[in-house]
Formats: C-alpha cells, structure tokens, sequence
C-alpha cells in the first residue's frame, strides 16, 4: 500500500495553487503563489564497521540495500569494507530513511573466513541529523551508523 502511495505522490505531484487576495482585488497571476511538485527526500548515507565475532575487521564485504528506493529500481546503497572493515555508503535521496541493508561475504575463505549473510533494518539502527530540511519536499541529511558482526557459516 505504501509503495503505490508513494508512487501516486510522485506521479502525480502536488500542487497548491489558487486566487490570492491582493489589497481590493483578486491576482489572477499564479506565478505569484508558491507551488510544489515532486516527491518528498531525505538525503542520508551510511557508515559503520564490519568484525567477525571476535571484534577482527573484516575486509572485502560488500553492503547493498533492500527496499531503499521506493520504486525498487536497485539504485540503492552500496560499499564494500576496506581493510579496517569500515564502509561508508553514496548517498542517497529517498522519502525516507527505511529499509534493509543487506552485508554479504562474496569472496568466501580470502578474508579470514566464509562468512553467513546478515540482513539489518535501517530504522533499527542509530541515525543523527546532519543537515537541516527546508520544512516542505526536504526533510534533511541523517548519517546512519551500522557496526556489524558477522558470524562464519
């Protein structure tokens, strides 16, 4: 239900446009009436690190996302840990920040271990706000942090 309301909004835009009271008369300019259309955004990226059960970082994972985009058109997050196994996401404008990050080992023994698939709900994790919306379409920056342990198949 959320997906095609959200595709509604967009699609169809919104827009507030109507007579305005000027002194005496009527202004039949509509330029003059503040109108927006577009989709409501929030600009956020994810950062974190990666360890195996013993705390030992862990390099090479790679971090994609799951129902990030509204529209599903996998234009998501994405990163892969370096050899702290910290990552830091590209950023991304969506209506908010929801969905899955998904932390998959895909070069198996190489990096110390072959580890299990792990799955993690975005609203669980902690977020704080980088940058302040403009109380209208933005609704600002948020930095989520996602330390993660992964445990060996």
């Amino acid at each position: 239900m959320k997906r095609i309301l959200y595709f509604m909004l967009s699609a169809l835009g919104f827009s507030a446009c109507s007579d305005i009271e000027n002194g005496d008369k009527k202004s039949d300019d509509w330029q003059d009436i503040p109108c927006m259309y577009g989709t409501p955004t929030t600009e956020f990226v994810v950062k974190g690190k990666v360890t195996d059960s013993a705390g030992v970082p862990i390099k090479g994972i790679v971090i994609s996302s799951k129902g990030i985009n509204s529209f599903d058109d996998g234009s998501g997050l994405s990163a892969v840990t370096v050899d702290d196994g910290s990552f830091v996401t590209n950023t991304t404008k969506e209506f908010g920040v929801g969905g899955t990050l998904v932390f998959t080992d895909t070069d198996g023994e190489a990096n110390g271990g072959d580890f299990a698939t792990l799955e993690v709900d975005i609203a669980k994790l902690p977020k704080s706000q980088t940058k302040e919306g403009d109380g209208a379409w933005n609704m600002g920056g948020y930095e989520v942090t996602a330390d993660v342990k992964l445990e060996k198949k």
